[in-house]
């Protein structure tokens, strides 16, 4: 019940040894005691997973049975546990300090082999499938930021996680043109809101990082990662800008020609290679992967200025309707910010 109280095991266990070591305790009473910490240390695991998804809930379970499981059979080996113990060192603080080791090696040893029964008892206490959960946070916590070298790692790989699904809403985007699809709209407006919240959380959580102490190169780091987490937020309203045009496209049942389509469909899938090439770039920097970058940021700006011309001499020629041709032409004016953004992302994570 202290250890759970004080959420630390640590505080129990000098307690412990500060009070065997002036001799108000033997190691014969301290041991259960010390066993017992290693329960209530689960309850900071179970109030971390408070609002968490399925899968982190079953492992704070896992935690607190694995770890209630190990002090039942310590329990019983009692004797053999203190005999050992103090076989391997006379002072008493070292005694305690060797059962916590002897403990938590020993019961993974025990336990490791009934893994696989440890997780069916959670999964029938939690039933239901585990879904990962796209909104909010997944490599950061609050409590990283007292190590500032890990929370800037970390950082950095919720970022890239933020590029991957900006992607995939850039790509649903434009299926809902190109299908006619509703349903994807909508699918891209939802996760638009989870792209929204996913920027506003990692930038709190830079700013966080900024007022701590940092070495130099961590510091530019954390820089270079505000101006990404912008750039790739844009891209992301770009994303719902197409959704938004897909579907005025879909309720007014505009029609487009089949040479405006393909090439569309040509300029998309170098936008989706240049996003692509981009986020490889975050996870490892090169000077390839930028000069690639930069090569499709050139190749999208001229694919745009010649799909413009072309579209205008086919409205002049009456080949398409006017309405479809605003359209269109706003379509592929998002489609080069796309470009435009990929490149401010390399430069960034190659600076």
């Amino acid at each position: 019940m202290m250890t759970a109280t004080l959420q630390s095991s640590g505080v129990t266990i000098g307690i412990i040894q500060a009070l065997a070591f002036q001799g108000l305790i033997p190691i014969e009473a301290a041991l259960p005691i010390l066993f017992g910490d290693n329960i209530g240390t689960t309850v900071t695991a179970l109030l971390a997973s408070i609002g968490t998804n399925k899968t982190a809930r079953r492992a704070a379970l896992l935690h607190m049975f694995f770890n209630i499981i190990g002090t039942f059979i310590f329990i019983i080996l009692l004797g053999p546990v203190t005999t050992i113990v103090k076989f391997l060192s006379p002072d008493i603080a070292r005694q305690i300090a060797n059962a916590h080791t002897l403990f938590n090696v020993t019961n993974t040893l025990i336990q490791l082999p009934f893994s696989e029964y440890l997780v069916k008892l959670v999964k029938h206490i939690l039933p239901g499938d585990a879904t990962v959960e796209e909104n909010g946070l997944k490599y950061l916590d609050e409590r990283i930021l007292e190590t500032p070298s890990i929370a800037v790692v970390q950082a950095y790989k919720e970022v890239i996680r933020m590029g991957d699904i900006v992607l995939a809403n850039l790509k649903t985007s434009m299926e809902a043109f190109f299908e006619k699809d509703s349903k994807k709209c909508q699918e891209v407006f939802e996760r638009e809101r989870y792209i929204n919240r996913l920027e506003t959380d990692i930038t709190k959580y830079l700013v966080k990082i900024a007022n701590a102490s940092l070495s130099p190169e961590q510091s530019k780091k954390t820089t270079s990662m505000f101006h990404m987490v912008n750039d790739i937020e844009r891209i992301g309203d770009h994303a719902d800008n197409i959704a938004e045009l897909a579907q005025y496209s879909i309720d007014n049942r505009l029609i487009y020609s089949d040479t405006a389509i393909t090439e569309l469909c040509g300029m998309t899938e170098v936008a989706y290679k240049a996003v692509e090439e981009a986020i490889g770039v975050m996870s490892s920097p090169t000077k390839d992967g930028f000069k690639n970058v930069m090569d499709l940021e050139n190749e999208i700006d001229e694919i745009e200025r010649s799909l413009r011309d072309n579209h205008i001499m086919r409205l002049n020629r009456g080949e398409c309707e006017p309405a479809s041709g605003v359209i269109y032409l706003d379509l592929i004016s998002n489609l080069e910010r796309v470009g435009d953004h990929s490149s401010n992302i390399v430069e960034k994570a190659c600076e």
